[in-house]
Formats: structure tokens, sequence, C-alpha cells
């Protein structure tokens, strides 16, 4: 089945998730994905949309560690 088809780890389109360009940490809301590419596009909290590799992607969950 193609359900696997972008399942990195769980991670989807809508997720909080954290991108490095350029030594720059970026932060937004995952809006695309591009397998073809390896590319993930996100849009930041200024409304910025901003494209890196999926391989530059990481979970922000540092608000998670104060429970």
């Amino acid at each position: 089945s193609d359900d696997d088809d972008d399942d990195s780890d769980g991670i989807d389109v809508g997720d909080w998730v954290g991108i490095e360009i350029d030594g720059e940490e970026f932060f937004g809301e995952i809006i695309e994905f591009d397998d073809e590419e390896n590319t993930v596009t996100i849009e930041t909290e200024d409304e910025e949309e901003v494209t890196g590799d999926q391989d530059d992607m990481f979970l922000d969950d540092e608000d998670e560690d104060d429970e």
C-alpha cells in the first residue's frame, strides 16, 4: 500500500518542527513534503516559507520537558 509514502518517523504536514538551513535554525509548521527532492517546506511564525532538506529537520520537543 502507499500509506507509508511520506511517513518519515511519523512527522506529518501540520507538525511543528525545526529545520537547519545554512547553519541557521528555523521553527515552523510543515506545509509540504517533496519526497522526490527530499525537501520539506515549513511556515515560520513570521509566515515565512522556508524549504530545506528533510535530513536537516528535527523535532522541536523543548516545551515537553517541563511536565
